[in-house]
């Protein structure tokens, strides 16, 4: 699968060993773990891809103001890449 300069589950190895999850639109949050992640994604899947998977039953996924719209995140991300 191409990188297409995504963030993946691989560059998190050492890093992290739980993911976060913040849905500050809908109030949900959960935390996974990466290896388990890594066992059913894939070394080099995509978090953004896994981020759509995940919410993809979020009723703010397609609401017409973008404002509003599901804002799934992984917060701890960025502090440690």
């Amino acid at each position: 699968m191409p990188r297409d300069d995504a963030i993946i589950f691989g560059d998190l190895i050492g890093k992290l060993d739980m993911l976060r999850v913040a849905y500050d639109k809908c109030g949900r949050d959960g935390c996974y773990g990466l290896a388990k992640l890594i066992d059913k994604r894939g070394h080099d899947g995509k978090i953004v891809d896994w981020l759509d998977a995940i919410t993809a039953d979020c009723p703010k996924k397609s609401v017409q103001n973008m404002s509003e719209r599901c804002g799934a995140r992984c917060p701890d991300v960025p502090r440690v890449l």
